[in-house]
């Protein structure tokens, strides 16, 4: 994952210096929020989600870019619900901040794709890959509490606009098992446009 990372930053950095239009690679980074849908709405505490993203993008032509993404979907936790707990958390370590915000249930996607570009800011994408879904397990007197994560085939359709150096975007993500969400996001575009 962090070699994978690294590279993402790489390709980023060399796509700034790249002339215009076809053969041109952009980084994008961004946040989204989710709502769970299907069989996963039934699942978790609550009826939203919050998570961020990262795109690398190429252009083949002005109207057709590959785009590879990578994301980490969280589900709404019911463990902070006041201002006071949140408070709380700033005198407490990294894992005791993170378990208490982190949500039962979360996705982390990491798919590739088309996108195409109809009108000049209006763009469709297909998207497909592997999703990692991590379910919390709870503990008992013989194990410790902890996340299961399963990986699967996703399939994410989506629809988004462009505008200057942002893009928005809603997409529905369907995996198996019924684990599906539609999310919407927006991200910020590093490198010449």
């Amino acid at each position: 994952m962090t070699q994978a990372l690294r590279t993402l930053v790489v390709l980023a950095v060399l796509g700034a210096f790249t002339p215009a239009a076809s053969g041109q690679f952009n980084f994008n980074l961004g946040g989204e929020v989710a709502r769970p849908s299907s069989g996963l709405a039934d699942l978790v505490e609550e009826d939203y989600g919050y998570g961020a993203h990262a795109a690398l993008t190429y252009w083949f032509s002005y109207r057709v870019q590959l785009v590879c993404t990578g994301g980490y979907v969280t589900y709404g936790s019911e463990k902070i619900k006041s201002r006071t707990e949140a408070e709380d958390l700033v005198d407490q370590g990294l894992d005791a901040i993170v378990d208490r915000i982190e949500g039962n249930y979360s996705s982390i996607p990491v798919t590739a794709g088309l996108r195409f570009y109809p009108a000049e800011r209006l763009f469709v994408q297909g998207a497909a890959g592997v999703v990692y879904k991590r379910t919390r397990q709870m503990g008992n007197a013989n194990t410790k509490e902890g996340f299961v994560t399963e990986r699967d085939l996703v399939v994410s359709p989506g629809i988004g606009l462009l505008l200057g150096r942002f893009s928005l975007q809603a997409q529905y993500n369907v995996s198996g098992e019924d684990w599906k969400w539609m999310s919407l996001g927006v991200s910020m575009i590093f490198g010449k446009l």
